[in-house]
């Protein structure tokens, strides 16, 4: 099957986004820490802190995408249990963090090569990285909207 979420698709803004669906990731949180990724240096915005994630394929959910691109990027996916679904819509292209518990055992793995590194990572520590710029820009309304979870 081809990859139908390929390719780049402008916003209302003009910005230039990967994957004409939108795109999503997967926070994990355990212990409340969550795991974030060192991108690889051969990806969009390498060298930063992250959270796997990439483009959605057509008519595939942001949780199913935020699944496939983590287990693609770690080498599977734990048993989690989904917490909240934030949503940066940028006009005609969202991006969708999946944050989830760990409910078993986990250890990130080495996956397809776009995570250089993972991290462990308490909330007033995330901000002290360097950050994908998209990252960076929602970490802050993210965790209020986790705070007022609670």
């Amino acid at each position: 099957m081809a990859d139908s979420g390929r390719g780049y698709v402008r916003d209302r803004r003009g910005c230039r986004h990967w994957g004409p669906h939108g795109a999503a990731g997967l926070l994990l949180r355990q212990d409340g820490r969550f795991l974030l990724q060192r991108r690889s240096w051969r990806v969009h915005h390498g060298r930063t802190w992250s959270i796997p994630g990439g483009a959605l394929h057509a008519g595939e959910s942001p949780w199913e995408g935020a699944r496939r691109e983590f287990a693609e990027e770690l080498g599977g996916v734990p048993e989690i249990r989904r917490i909240h679904t934030f949503v940066d819509d940028h006009g005609g292209w969202a991006y969708h963090t999946v944050v989830a518990e760990v409910t078993g055992s986990f250890s990130p793995r080495r996956g397809d090569g776009e995570g250089a590194a993972y991290r462990w990572c308490a909330p007033d520590e995330v901000g002290s990285l360097r950050l994908h710029p998209g990252f960076a820009a929602t970490w802050p309304q993210l965790l209020a909207e986790l705070d007022g979870l609670r």
